[in-house]
């Protein structure tokens, strides 16, 4: 399943659709949830270049709001010994275009954006670690087993044949960033980057 983010840079503003995906295997025995921004509306991100920031010696512009990403696997407790692996990739291949000013054809590649990551596990969980886009089509992001770690229903002793909550990434959120070590054209960029959840 995949989900769509839109950045935008140099007075760029990034309306991120808020997704919140569930899908199931056969028999509804497995299912992958994704959700990328808010449970409600649409995000927008937006690097403001302008200013003091716009000179011989620019430095990096934080983007706001952060957006928070979330994967979760449900796994039925019979099958708690099997391991299911679990990946987040992005999708970052297309760059920020030009949509409005004197900028014409020109277009930012999303290298040029970071993101740091807060509310993590850490690497040694497979959670989403602070990174930059590298401009690739299958940038991975995230992995983990999604084995079954504790009963998803309170005060039952024996789940046998309950679902299980598994293991996930939850809530991690991206606090982006723009390099600005490159002077581009002024105007209005926008471009979109996509999320794609996969469970083996």
């Amino acid at each position: 399943m995949s989900a769509g983010l839109v950045l935008l840079a140099c007075g760029f503003s990034v309306p991120a659709n808020a997704v919140i995906t569930t899908v199931s295997d056969s028999g509804n025995t497995y299912a992958l949830s994704l959700q990328v921004g808010s449970a409600a509306g649409t995000d927008t991100v937006q690097f403001n270049v302008t200013g003091n920031k716009v000179g011989l010696t620019p430095t990096p512009v934080a983007g706001t709001p952060a957006i928070d990403i979330s994967v979760t696997p449900i796994r039925p407790a019979t099958s708690a010994s099997a391991a299911r692996p679990v990946t987040l990739r992005v999708d970052s291949s297309v760059g920020l275009s030009c949509q409005s000013g004197p900028c014409g054809a020109t277009i930012i590649p999303f290298s040029k954006i970071s993101w740091s990551a807060s509310n993590t596990s850490g690497a040694g969980a497979g959670d989403i670690q602070s990174g930059q886009f590298t401009g690739a089509a299958n940038q991975q992001l995230a992995s983990f087993n999604a084995n079954a770690t504790f009963c998803s229903f309170p005060l039952i002793i024996f789940c046998l044949g309950w679902t299980y909550q598994s293991n996930a990434i939850s809530a991690t959120r991206l606090t982006f960033s723009f390099a600005n070590d490159t002077i581009y054209p002024a105007g209005t960029y926008q471009g979109a980057v996509y999320f794609t959840a996969s469970m083996e």
